[in-house]
């Protein structure tokens, strides 16, 4: 499916509020990311653990750098919560365009499923490990040495899996986990197999809100970065859109009966709107479904609704579901792109991105301008004057120093 897929489901969402996007205070993560690759300096096999949910957008860019010259094994986890179907779909993916199409080395980079809580892929996994440092032996015993403990160090997004993994390696608990990104927060040897279990690390800067997005609906965001609401109204419009494209058997099968059977409502109802005395038949949006849920749920309360419908999503009440689609081909990066502010699918991305970047900061700073300058003609044709745009530096500073992230690794 290479070509793009561009379709309008509705002009507006949420009656025009503009929801805040997903955003972190960056100033730390530099210091950490030198951190970690000066310690993956001494590690034998790296381990990168990606969120089975999300596989491309809990791929962090700069993997490849830190680990030239490694083996690197992808172990995708929660495999329990994905449909049968996209398993196998990112299997034959991985098998045919690998792991990292921007590591152009091609050592040991072997790509499994497991589902950590339960041990599923644990003994592969062991013999992956052994397999990808066995170098380390044949090195030591050409030099005379005895062979020693290989080490293997454990990376990946915050709240993907990484401590619940090194639990089941091991075969009891050592390290500490919990369903909250940022449970890890320094580097420590776990010095019976030597494994390095390390804090989630995410990028500087995330010019794909699409992804971003898409790890805060994972929980892989530390909570202070995102609206909940924001969140919760786009994974619903995500949704549905995967419908509407009738892709549901590889990402939700699931989830349309769920909601009809936790909410009360069928996701893909088409309401009447009324704009500009034109009455027409439109899909509900993400936005529709949030306030649905508030008020036949949560008492009319957005919040508790949103908090909901991702506690939902995230514990696998609305069945499995994968919200990224592997590629078929390399210009094909299996990613639905979902207008943050609108119903609008924008088209399947890139493996590798186009010259700009794909679709990007710029691409949506593009959208943003083309609504607002739309905004202005319509107040104009009104004979409404919009009050001048000033930037509040308060804000800016209140926002800059929003406790994301503080401490070194603190929400991540």
């Amino acid at each position: 499916m290479s070509e793009d897929i561009v379709a309008e489901f509705s002009s507006k969402a949420g009656g025009g509020y503009n929801r805040p996007g997903v955003q972190w205070y960056p100033g730390h993560i530099a210091k950490a990311e030198r951190q970690l690759s000066e310690t993956l300096k001494a590690v034998d096999v790296v381990v990168e653990v990606r969120d089975a949910r999300a596989c491309k957008a809990t791929s962090h860019p700069r993997v490849g750098e830190w680990c030239a010259g490694r083996p690197r094994i992808v172990v995708l986890t929660h495999l329990d919560m994905i449909p049968k179907a996209a398993a196998n779909s990112w299997r034959k993916a991985y098998e045919k365009f690998g792991a990292e199409d921007m590591d152009d080395a091609p050592i040991n980079r072997q790509v499994l499923f497991v589902n950590a809580k339960q041990g599923q892929g644990i003994h592969a996994l062991h013999r992956a490990i052994f397999k990808a440092g066995s170098h380390v032996q044949e090195r030591r015993e050409r030099r005379g040495l005895n062979p020693r403990a290989l080490r293997v160090g454990i990376i990946g997004y915050p709240n993907v899996g990484k401590s619940a993994l090194i639990n089941k390696i091991l075969g009891r608990k050592r390290a500490k986990t919990a369903n909250t990104p940022g449970v890890t927060r320094s580097l420590q040897w776990i010095r019976e197999f030597e494994l390095l279990d390390s804090p989630g690390i995410i990028p500087a800067k995330m010019v794909d809100q699409s992804d971003a997005l898409l790890l805060a609906a994972c929980n892989c965001i530390g909570q202070a970065a995102y609206d909940n609401q924001a969140v919760a109204a786009y994974l619903y419009e995500w949704l549905k859109a995967v419908y509407l494209m009738d892709k549901q058997a590889l990402t939700a099968p699931n989830w349309r009966d769920k909601c009809i059977d936790r909410y009360g409502f069928d996701p893909l109802e088409k309401v009447q709107r009324d704009e500009d005395d034109i009455v027409q038949d439109e899909y509900l949006t993400g936005e529709d479904m949030l306030f649905k849920v508030a008020d036949d749920l949560c008492r009319g309360d957005a919040e508790d609704a949103a908090r909901k419908m991702l506690q939902d999503f995230r514990q696998g009440r609305m069945g499995p579901i994968s919200l990224q689609m592997a590629p078929e081909s390399e210009e094909d990066g299996g990613m639905l792109s979902v207008s943050v502010g609108d119903g609008t699918i924008l088209g399947r991305q890139s493996m590798r991105g186009s010259e700009n970047g794909g679709f990007d900061a710029e691409y949506q700073q593009q959208i943003q301008d083309e609504r607002a300058r739309i905004a202005l003609e319509t107040a104009k044709e009104r004979g409404l004057e919009l009050p001048p745009i000033v930037d509040d530096p308060e804000r800016a500073k209140e926002e800059a120093e929003a406790d994301v992230g503080k401490g070194m690794f603190d929400g991540w």
